[in-house]
């Protein structure tokens, strides 16, 4: 339990969001402060692309190169989850943009660079070209990890193509013996609640478990949506919601809103 109580991915992730939010840094700054390095900049870029000052970041690559610090693939990574989260055709077109300029200064892609990229297209409703990039990869012997089937596999849950999603679920882990961790599994219980499989959703955090992983707060968050689905479940909704304030796991608007509507299954007035 005190292992489970330290394993938060997702509030940090949340946390690490809100810092790079507020970031104000410039390239200028980082220079007074004593502060400039590659891998500094490279996270004054992602922040600078996740507040969606797309012209800032590519400016801050191209002064970082003018003062000899070369740019690194992590700095196309946060170029192109900068693209990525934009969720447009135009920010897909945008990445693939980045990407042959990344080639063009010779920096050579990695998976993170190609999940990025995969993210882009995903996001903005083209899971299809997501594949076509993986086979790309895997004709330039870079093997895709987990985190790249995990963006395409929830872009086909995103674009409820749930019955594809657990075929390449289930391929993944048999022929290409890729272990899934708390986030692949927290996008299949995503697909069990769009589906109404509240018992397959159950058996999948059995397998989470087993796996020697913990659920995160977003895992519990589409468990209790899972649950709220059926009425012979729905008081396991409250289950779930009792184990995330045991963790102290913050509790968000989307959970709230499913314990509602697992009280409308209940037909339990009181509690709502």
């Amino acid at each position: 339990m005190a292992a489970a109580l330290k394993h938060h991915p997702g509030t940090e992730r949340a946390a690490r969001q809100r810092e790079m939010q507020s970031c104000t840094d410039d390239f200028e700054s980082l220079v007074l402060e004593g502060k400039a390095s590659v891998s500094n900049c490279n996270e004054l870029i992602r922040a600078q692309a996740l507040q969606g000052r797309m012209d800032a970041a590519m400016q801050t690559h191209d002064t970082m190169k003018l003062h000899g610090f070369e740019p690194d693939s992590e700095t196309f990574v946060s170029l192109l989850l900068g693209a990525a989260q934009q969720g447009t055709p135009e920010s897909a077109e945008l990445a693939r943009k980045l990407f042959l300029k990344m080639r063009e200064q010779l920096i050579s892609p990695t998976p993170k660079v190609y999940a990025s990229l995969i993210q882009a297209h995903v996001r903005s409703g083209d899971t299809s070209s997501g594949y076509s990039l993986l086979r790309k990869m895997e004709d330039e012997r870079i093997q895709p990890d987990v985190v790249v089937h995990t963006v395409l596999i929830n872009g086909l849950v995103q674009e409820k193509r749930l019955e594809q999603a657990w075929e390449e679920f289930h391929s993944i882990r048999t022929w290409k013996l890729i272990q899934p961790d708390e986030v692949l599994f927290t996008v299949m219980i995503k697909a069990c609640a769009m589906a109404g499989e509240a018992e397959r959703a159950l058996n999948l955090l059995d397998d989470l478990r087993m796996s020697g992983l913990y659920p995160t707060d977003i895992t519990y968050g589409e468990l209790i949506h899972a649950m709220s689905m059926t009425r012979d479940h729905a008081l396991k909704a409250f289950d779930f919601y009792r184990q995330m304030q045991a963790e102290d796991l913050p509790v968000s608007g989307f959970i709230f809103e499913n314990l509602l509507l697992a009280c409308a299954q209940l037909g339990d007035a009181k509690r709502a």
